[in-house]
């Protein structure tokens, strides 16, 4: 118990207004959390002269990271018209003040709609068509090439995410949910070297800055299409297909339901055929498939998928979730079975994944 809190109230409203003041503002009123917001750092809606805005602390990224890259990419991007909500400068012109060690951003309150997979079926192809139109903006980038660290590339990192599967596995004291998991493990083992050769022997494969965390968190929608796109912290040069390959796991294998913490598969089995078509199709109209890209997307889909899964319909068996109590093993089981049969499922399909991608 603190014995002092309004001393720590007013402590608080202090740094806020060290912070305010770095920006050059007069005056702004709390309206209160961002509801938005997961993240477990600072986020604040605030009103400044009637317009709202979150006020953020900066993620720490990667070590030795370019911060800057974050500022500049979407500068560009929003120039090239991509929606997004704008950045307040601060009084040096820079989109984030400093104060001590911590970073803050003062960024526009986003307008459209949240994502859900009972919105309309036209917002999964605007999801495919505004990834498009990132990335062929994003080809016209000039700034520097900003690369992840090696340890960030994508074969380190799912073989990462393996060895946190194979430990959790260990750990588990539910023998069934234990065995389930270390099955998952080896059914992901088994392909991954296969689809890592597939994708380094295609030469040509387009290279870029992506956005790097294309979800439906992260977008906006208004009637028809995409009103904004956001959090660009993880935005790096990475082979497109990777991102593509995100991209459709999320809008077509995934249910997003609001108010939800965990994101359950939305299919017994693989992904919604439908969604597939729609987002590969919207994004296919606008950048084709170069020569023997279409063919790896299966093997694309091979490597993100244990990653986007460790982070979406498992996630509870990985990290602890806000609001969520104890699990119920029929439930875990029937998504570590979704997710054991995923393998194999995409074998099957790559043919009818690739083609939809290329006869858009």
């Amino acid at each position: 118990m603190n014995e002092f809190p309004v001393e720590e109230e007013e402590e608080s409203l202090l740094d806020l207004d060290e912070i305010k003041q770095a920006f050059g503002i007069d005056a702004w009123n709390i309206v209160g959390p961002d509801a938005s917001s997961s993240s477990g750092r600072l986020s604040l809606l605030v009103d400044i002269e009637g317009q709202h805005y979150v006020l953020r602390e900066r993620s720490e990224g990667l070590r030795d990271e370019d911060r800057q890259h974050r500022y500049a990419f979407r500068d560009f991007l929003h120039k090239a018209g991509i929606p997004m909500p704008s950045l307040w400068l601060a009084p040096t012109g820079e989109p984030m003040v400093a104060i001590d060690e911590d970073v803050f951003e003062l960024e526009q309150e986003p307008t459209g709609t949240e994502f859900s997979t009972q919105s309309q079926l036209a917002w999964v192809s605007a999801a495919g068509a505004m990834l498009a139109r990132i990335h062929q903006a994003a080809r016209r980038y000039p700034g520097p090439i900003h690369r992840w660290p090696s340890e960030a590339h994508i074969g380190g990192v799912v073989q990462g995410y393996l060895n946190l599967a194979r430990g959790k596995a260990e750990e588990q004291e539910i023998a069934a949910i234990a065995a389930a998991l270390s099955n998952w493990c080896d059914q992901w083992e088994a392909v991954l070297p296969s689809s890592m050769v597939s994708i380094g022997s295609v030469r040509g494969l387009p290279e870029f800055h992506i956005h790097g965390d294309y979800h439906a968190l992260n977008l906006r929608f208004d009637v028809q299409d995409v009103s904004a796109v956001l959090n660009w912290e993880a935005s790096h040069w990475e082979k497109r297909i990777f991102e593509l390959a995100y991209g459709l796991f999320y809008f077509s294998a995934l249910d997003w339901q609001p108010q939800t913490s965990l994101t359950k598969p939305l299919t017994k089995r693989g992904f919604d055929a439908e969604r597939a078509r729609l987002f590969l199709a919207a994004y296919g109209a606008i950048y084709p498939p170069a020569p023997q890209e279409a063919s790896v997307l299966g093997d694309a889909l091979n490597l993100i998928a244990p990653i986007a899964t460790i982070n979406g319909p498992l996630e509870d068996l990985f990290f602890a979730l806000q609001g969520e109590g104890d699990i119920l093993i029929d439930d875990v089981m029937e998504r570590l079975s979704w997710a054991t049969a995923l393998p194999a499922w995409l074998g099957r399909v790559r043919r009818t994944l690739a083609k939809m991608w290329t006869e858009a």
